[in-house]
Parts: structure tokens; C-alpha cells; sequence
């Protein structure tokens, strides 16, 4: 064994260190040892961590000691107590306090069950936690590892090796810069390894899910300086099955682009903390991240600016329940509002009636009183982001206010073209709502959380070629960067909305998009039907935002998935398309009410009447 891989000469062979006895090597990392030794002198067992090289001066003595003097006088209930700190012939060391604690690496052994996931998620929340509040007080970790980290009897964390670990010399580093050296003060050098402490916390997470190290490194932070240049996933056989939205969480915190990961142990927190409400029975699944806000600030805000005038145009004797219906679709948040009015216990008397997800049935089971107070339960435009924008400052806040604007435009054109593409086995108003609802996740987050929205959008974007003159790497797609930021999936938050409102299920199935990675099969059921139309429709129009020359490119795309289930024709998809967004740029409760329906109102798609 090469000399600099033990410990100084007095450890061995008696394996004394002071009044230390060290009793067994649980860790050798690039940058400190971690010891499970003996205190002779208080009789108790405990975990020293002594740094791999020894100070070269006085000064960088001096360093590591204010350092780990300064970490040693944090109090927090994730923080290992510090026992002792010193140098023993040249080495210096810092004891801390074991009592009846296991370490990570101990816990992994096979004598011990495997943890759950959600065992692993918590540990690692905690573990963040610690290394929130170090980094917070101007400190950082440096060398994270299994065997500094503590498992009490509880089950709770408690990280010890707080700024210990010296770094050996050698090249790479975060983002391209090297790591920072311990003592060193500047806000740069803080910054620095205070991200990389959050790397080998995504490490090392990775190493508990996946039941091995990444990059086959068992040094967290050997491997920190490796990714980038190599790339690290989290693979598929792992122990425990592990959700998809998790993966995406885990897979992001180790990304080889230094601009995709979370760069501070808060933002990593967050998004854990959303899994695991997420996904927890106790806090009624995904529902609860968004609960108390659909409860005190409503769902979404109304299209209309002007919410008197909603009320004198529904209130006209001469309208009818048809003219008022084309209205109500084209301002998503009204219609959601009718139907969850309808479908609560009042308007369910002895539960005889079915959930509905007609919009004609809610405006006759409420009449005028009905439709004039749901209409005054809905904020106006742009509902709460108005005070979000003076706390995230103008542009941001002018920028959270466009991006839901434009999704809740396209949601329109997406119901309106699935009314003109619908079968009629199924019900054009149900085509609109599932059609709408297949965004209704989406649109939640960007009203509700307009700060991680534009940290998704930013995780979707590409990013720069991995070598000269190359392609832009893709960025994540929405339901990766929504799982990564927010713990949770938009379609599965979509469906547990629905089912709280009481739309029936067939409707909440209907509400998930059909996969773009699977050619559709033709339905069997309406429901079938209706999640077809619905995913056709909104598939359609991602054209809208696509370039002239992409748009012929994407219709082929459709027609070879749709073409066969949904027997339909290119000129059918383009007309129903153009003429939803005529629909929609038509205006929100300006348009005439002649009492007639508009020229060709009935369904489009004459080529699939094979199947109406």
C-alpha cells in the first residue's frame, strides 16, 4: 500500500492515534479518512475524520482549523456534535459524538433490508437540510460520503466531516473551476463548493437508489470532478423500482450540464419534499402540493378582464343555453368552475345523479343565480400573479402573466378543435372539456407557481453542444423538468384535481394525454374515443408554434398515428385547426349571438363517418 493511503506512522501497527484506538477504516476518500475509534479517555465509541494529506504550513493549519472550528459551532438538529478537534503528530482530526448511530455505509451492508425509496428520499432530505444551514453560515461539507453520514435509532440523520477533508491537487471542478480550498473565504470559493456539495448529495442519493456508485467511484468526491465529462443516469435495474418523476429529480441533480442541476441544497430540497407529498397516502397524493391554494385563491383566473360584463352577457333574456355555452369554452377557468359546482354533493341530492361534464346540464341545473355566482367566485385577470409579479420583480412577473396567458389560449384551441373533430358516438362538449383538461396540470403550475414554471421552461430549453461546432444538447422534456423541479407529474396532478372536483373517471382517464411515443389503437369504448379526440386535438396544436417548414413535418407525424384510429384526412386536421383559432381570436364574450350556429358548425371529418 503506497504510503500516502495510510494513516501517520504512530497509527500503526498498535492503531493508536493519541488517545485514540482506531478500530476499523470506514472510509478513504481523495480528500480524508473516516475512522470508527475508541476514546480512551471517555470510554465511548466515536467516528474521526482526519483529512488524506497533512498541512503544508503553518497557514494552512491555521485554515483548516478555523474552518472546522467554525462548523463545529453550528447547532442544528442534522449536524453530528463535535467532540474534539486537534493535531496529532502534524494530522490533524475532528471527533464527533456516535452513540447508538450507524453510519450510511453501514446501513447499505447486505445484513441490513434495503431501503425503501422513500426511506432514501427522507435521509437525503435531511442530509440537505444540514448542508443548507452549513452552506448558509459560510461554510461547506467538501467530502461527502457514506461514512460520514449518521443513522441514528430513529431513523434521522446527522452528518459529521463538516469542512474536514483537504483537497488533494489535481484539476477539473465544478462548472470548469477547481475546487475551493479549504479556509478559503472569498463568496466565489463558497459558492463553488457549496454547489459541489449539492453534486455528490445527488451522488450519493444515486448510490442509495441504485445499489452502486456512479461511474463505479465510491468516492463522492472523485466523482463530482467526473461528470460532465462523463455522463451519469440512473439505470432501470435498480432494487426498488424507483417513479419516474424520481428519476428525473435524481438524474438532473447529477446532469453533465452544470446549468441543469440544482445548484443549492434548498432548491433539491424542494423538489424532493414535492415527491414525497406527491406521492405520500397520508397528504392525499399530488393533490396536496396545490390544495390550500385551489381552496383560498381558486383554481385559475377568469379570461375575461371585466367580470360585470360576463354576468350582463349571461344574463340576456334573448340568449340561449347554446350561444352561452360557445362563451363559457372559450374562458377555462368559468367552465371548470360550472362543472365542479355541479358535480358537489348539493347538486348530487341523494346521489342519484350522475357526475357531469356537460356544460348545457350545468347552465340549466344552475340557472341565472347559479351562473351569476359561480361567475363571482372567479377572480379576474391575471388573478394572484398580479401580486406575485411585485415580489418576483416586472419582467418576471410580466413573463408568468404571458406564459399562462398563451397556455390558456391554446387550451382553447385545442377544446374548439376537438369539437370539429369528435366522433358522434361522443358528446361535442365533453370533447372540449377532456380536450382542456388534458392541459389543466400545466396550467396549474404556471398560475401557482410561477417561479419554478420558469425554471421548467428553462430546464426544456437546449443547451450548448458538447463539442465544437456540434448540435445543442436537448434539454429535458416538460414532464421530466416538472417531476425534477416539483416532484410531481402535470398529468398526474391534472387527474387528482379532477377527481376532487367529482368528474367522473372515465373523464379523468380521458384527461391524460395518450403517449407520443405509442401509435394509438382504435378505441373500444367512448371514453377511448374521447381521449383520442382529445390528444389528437392538442397534439394538433403544437403546430401553432412551430415554423412554416416544421408544421408539414409534424402533420405527417400525426397522420401516421391518427390517420388509422381516428380515420381522419391532413385537410380534416388543418381545418379544424384553423378554424379553432378563428374561434378563439374571435374575441372572449364579444361575438354576436345571432341564435345561430356558425356555418358548418357540425363536426368535421367527413372521412371518418365509418366509425360515427
Amino acid at each position: 500500500m503506497d504510503s500516502a493511503d495510510v494513516m501517520p506512522p504512530s497509527a500503526s501497527p498498535a492503531r493508536r492515534f493519541g488517545r485514540f484506538e482506531l478500530r476499523q477504516l470506514l472510509a478513504k476518500s481523495s480528500m480524508s479518512y473516516s475512522w470508527l475509534a475508541f476514546d480512551t479517555a471517555s470510554q465511548t465509541e466515536v467516528l474521526m475524520c482526519v483529512p488524506r494529506a497533512q498541512p503544508k504550513s503553518e497557514q494552512e493549519k491555521d485554515a483548516w482549523s478555523q474552518e472546522v472550528l467554525l462548523a463545529s459551532r453550528l447547532k442544528h438538529p442534522r449536524l453530528a456534535q463535535v467532540l474534539d478537534i486537534g493535531i496529532h503528530e502534524g494530522w490533524p482530526y475532528a471527533v464527533y459524538e456516535r452513540g447508538g448511530a450507524i453510519t450510511l455505509q453501514e446501513r447499505m451492508q447486505p445484513s441490513h433490508p434495503v431501503p425503501t425509496v422513500l426511506d432514501v428520499v427522507n435521509w437525503t432530505i435531511e442530509l440537505l437540510e444540514a448542508l443548507a444551514f452549513a452552506h448558509e453560515a459560510g461554510t461547506s461539507h467538501k467530502d461527502l460520503e457514506l461514512a460520514n453520514v449518521l443513522l441514528d435509532g430513529a431513523g434521522h440523520v446527522r452528518v459529521a466531516g463538516l469542512a474536514v477533508g483537504l483537497a488533494l491537487p489535481r484539476s477539473g471542478g465544478m462548472g470548469g473551476q477547481g475546487a475551493s480550498a479549504a479556509g478559503s473565504g472569498s463568496r466565489q470559493e463558497q459558492r463553488v463548493a457549496a454547489e459541489r456539495d449539492v453534486l455528490m448529495a445527488g451522488l450519493l442519493l444515486h448510490r442509495l437508489l441504485a445499489g452502486h456508485p456512479a461511474l463505479d467511484d465510491a468516492d463522492f468526491a472523485s466523482a463530482s470532478l467526473r461528470v460532465g465529462p462523463e455522463i451519469v443516469r440512473l439505470p432501470w435495474n435498480t432494487p426498488q423500482p424507483v417513479a419516474e418523476t424520481l428519476r428525473a429529480i435524481v438524474n438532473r441533480a447529477t446532469d453533465r450540464q452544470y446549468r441543469q442541476r440544482y445548484l443549492n441544497a434548498r432548491t433539491l430540497i424542494s423538489a424532493l419534499q414535492g415527491w414525497v407529498k406527491a406521492n405520500s397516502q397520508e397528504s392525499a397524493g399530488p393533490l396536496a402540493l396545490i390544495m390550500d391554494r385551489l381552496e383560498t385563491v381558486g383554481h385559475l383566473p377568469s379570461r375575461a378582464r371585466d367580470m360585470g360584463g360576463i354576468l350582463k352577457v349571461f344574463t340576456r333574456e334573448e340568449l340561449r343555453v347554446d350561444d352561452m355555452v360557445n362563451q363559457i369554452v372559450l374562458d377555462p377557468a368559468l367552465a371548470w368552475e360550472l362543472l365542479k359546482a355541479v358535480n358537489t354533493a348539493r347538486y348530487q341530492m341523494g346521489g342519484n345523479e350522475d357526475p357531469s361534464c356537460s356544460l348545457s346540464r350545468a347552465i340549466v341545473l344552475l340557472g341565472q343565480q347559479g351562473l351569476r355566482k359561480v361567475c363571482g367566485t372567479l377572480r379576474t385577470w391575471p388573478g394572484v400573479l398580479q401580486a406575485s409579479s411585485s415580489l418576483q420583480g416586472a419582467e418576471a412577473g410580466e413573463n408568468a402573466v404571458t406564459a399562462l396567458e398563451s397556455e390558456l389560449k391554446i387550451a382553447c384551441v385545442a377544446g374548439l378543435a376537438a369539437r370539429w373533430l369528435r366522433p358522434f358516438n361522443i358528446g361535442d362538449e365533453e370533447a372540449m372539456m377532456a380536450a382542456m383538461s388534458q392541459r389543466l396540470g400545466k396550467l396549474l403550475i404556471l398560475y401557482h407557481f410561477p417561479e419554478e414554471s420558469a425554471q421548467i421552461t428553462r430546464l426544456t430549453l437546449p443547451g450548448p453542444p458538447t463539442e465544437n461546432e456540434g448540435k445543442p444538447t436537448p434539454g429535458m422534456t416538460v414532464e421530466a423538468a416538472t417531476g425534477a423541479v416539483l416532484g410531481v407529474n402535470p398529468d398526474d396532478l391534472t387527474g387528482a384535481v379532477l377527481r376532487y372536483w367529482g368528474f367522473p373517471e372515465y373523464f379523468v382517464q380521458a384527461a391524460r394525454p395518450m403517449s407520443v411515443n405509442v401509435s394509438p389503437r382504435r378505441p373500444e369504448g367512448t371514453g377511448d374515443w374521447l381521449r383520442l379526440t382529445a390528444s389528437l386535438a392538442n397534439e394538433l396544436c403544437e403546430l401553432l408554434e412551430q415554423p412554416a417548414a416544421r408544421q408539414n413535418m409534424l402533420l405527417t407525424k400525426l397522420m401516421s398515428r391518427y390517420a388509422r384510429p381516428a380515420l381522419t384526412s391532413q385537410k380534416e386536421l388543418v381545418e379544424a385547426l384553423q378554424r379553432a383559432v378563428r374561434g378563439v381570436d374571435a374575441g372572449l364574450y364579444r361575438r354576436t349571438f345571432a341564435g345561430a350556429p356558425e356555418p358548418g358548425a357540425a363536426p368535421a371529418a367527413a372521412a371518418a363517418q365509418g366509425h360515427r
